[in-house]
C-alpha cells in the first residue's frame, strides 16, 4: 500500500486528503483502515462501546463523514469512576471519496464493535474528446 501511495495512479489521493477538523475528544480517535478490492473499496472503523445507534454515516458533495459518540460507563451519577483509561466522547471523520465510487450503493455494516463500509466502484467515464487541428 505504501508503494500505490506515492504513484501517479493511486485512486487514494483524494481519500488521503483528510478534509475535516471537528470539534471533538483529541484522546478519541477512532482507528480506520482503508482497503480496496477490484469491485470496491472498504472503510472499517474500531468502535468499541459505541452504540450503533451513535454511529451516523453521511455523504455529501464527495465526501463521506462517520460521526458517533461513546459514552462514559454510566449515565447516571450513581458509579463514580476511580480510574478512567479509555477515552471517550464524540469523534468525526471525514474523507473525500474518490471520483469512481457509486455513492447511492455505499452500505454499511456494524457488528462487534466493528464499522464496515462497502464503496462498491464504476468504471471511470472518459471525458476525453478528440479535438480536430485545422
Amino acid at each position: 500500500m505504501t508503494l500505490l501511495r506515492h504513484t501517479a495512479f493511486n485512486p487514494w489521493r483524494e481519500i488521503d486528503r483528510l478534509v475535516g477538523t471537528f470539534p471533538s475528544d483529541p484522546r478519541w480517535r477512532p482507528a480506520f483502515d482503508i482497503s480496496e478490492t477490484d469491485d470496491a473499496y472498504l472503510i472499517t472503523a474500531d468502535l468499541p462501546g459505541v452504540a450503533q445507534k451513535d454511529i451516523e454515516v453521511r455523504i455529501e458533495d464527495g465526501r463521506l463523514t462517520v460521526r458517533g459518540e461513546r459514552t462514559g460507563a454510566s449515565p447516571d451519577n450513581e458509579v463514580r469512576c476511580q480510574c478512567n483509561e479509555r477515552p471517550r466522547g464524540k469523534f468525526a471523520r471525514r474523507f473525500r471519496l474518490p471520483d469512481n465510487v457509486k455513492e447511492d450503493e455505499v452500505e454499511a455494516s456494524y457488528k462487534h464493535g466493528v464499522l464496515v463500509l462497502t464503496l462498491p466502484k464504476h468504471e471511470p467515464v472518459d471525458t476525453s474528446r478528440l479535438i480536430a487541428v485545422n
